[in-house]
């Protein structure tokens, strides 16, 4: 990021118990709960970062808990009336009110599916709340004879006891048969655009398959239109999109992504790029493969960053402004 005149950082979220894929083959997720604290997370600063990659200091860091009794809230969003929303993956929707009181909400997702990686996933406020009171979700479904990842519009009621739908943004992503890798980060731009990631929901196909919503990050308008061009689809060759963010000043997109056992990756998005993951090996899925592969793909975008081994998982990213965070 030299050059960019913003004092900004990346902050990487990295998950309390993290789903690590293991194995030559990646056979599915192994729950690393199990795991000593110690080995999971070294105490050590640096361990694990990856071979080459610098390792700095940040400044001290203070933490609070402002909700807690959850069961995998997989995001959250502030609102402007500074209302905290979350999410648990199995469909529960919770708010803590400017004031402090917490409450349930009310919100209707028919055929939820929580599977693995599967369920309520992503959440992002519109860019117009303060006028139309509307909140994007993304969540994976199961009904009508329909099994996909969607987003959907909710309208949020004034006393925020229940999220009621208004719209369905985008349809069709693909329901991978074991509920793995279906990323689901959205991102709101300034210009009330939406960014999704997806994932590449275990398919040997699917991230390189440019008819395929799986392993790719989408740019839509609101109304599920292309927000540019003459698709929706913004990239393509991701394994599994986990955070989105802008860089403030700049209007840069980069995306957080899950490598497979090593090469956790920080992507700056360019329209129509190819990030060059394939684990397709003789119609196999493999992921005996280069996150970014540019021997089958000479123009595929190198990461700006990535965690060598072993991978970090991380679970989101956002920009940190500020001096004591430098560039």
């Amino acid at each position: 990021m030299a050059g960019v005149a913003v004092a900004a950082a990346v902050a990487l979220a990295f998950p309390a118990v993290a789903h690590a894929q293991f194995g030559s083959l990646g056979g599915g997720s192994v729950d690393t709960g199990s795991i000593p604290p110690d080995l999971l997370f070294p105490p050590e600063v640096g361990v694990g970062a990856g071979e080459g990659v610098r390792v700095v200091e940040g400044p001290a860091v203070t933490t609070t808990t402002v909700i807690d009794q959850l069961n995998i809230p997989w995001d959250v969003v502030r609102t402007p009336d500074g209302t905290l929303l979350t999410g648990e993956r199995g469909g529960r929707m919770v708010a803590q009110l400017a004031g402090g009181e917490r409450r349930d909400v009310a919100i209707d997702l028919p055929g939820l599916v929580r599977q693995s990686e599967s369920g309520l996933i992503g959440m992002a406020v519109d860019a117009g709340f303060a006028q139309n009171r509307e909140i994007h979700v993304c969540y994976s479904q199961n009904a009508g004879g329909t099994r996909d990842n969607r987003v959907t519009t909710f309208r949020a009621a004034e006393d925020w006891s229940a999220l009621t739908r208004v719209r369905d943004v985008v349809t069709g992503i693909p329901l991978g048969a074991e509920g793995i890798h279906s990323g689901c980060r959205l991102l709101v731009d300034d210009d009330g655009s939406i960014y999704i990631g997806t994932g590449d929901i275990y398919s040997a196909t699917d991230p390189q398959d440019p008819t395929s919503l799986a392993g790719k990050t989408l740019h839509v308008n609101p109304d599920g239109t292309a927000a540019s061009g003459d698709s929706v689809i913004h990239t393509i060759g991701h394994r599994n999109v986990q955070g989105l963010a802008v860089q403030p000043g700049t209007g840069r997109v980069y995306s957080a992504e899950h490598g497979p056992d090593r090469d956790d990756e920080v992507n700056l998005l360019e329209p129509g790029a190819n990030y060059g993951w394939n684990p397709n090996v003789n119609g196999q899925y493999n992921q005996n493969v280069p996150m970014t592969d540019t021997e089958r793909f000479p123009d595929a975008v190198e990461a700006v960053w990535s965690s060598g081994r072993p991978p970090l998982a991380p679970a989101d990213i956002e920009f940190q402004q500020g001096e004591a965070w430098g560039e």
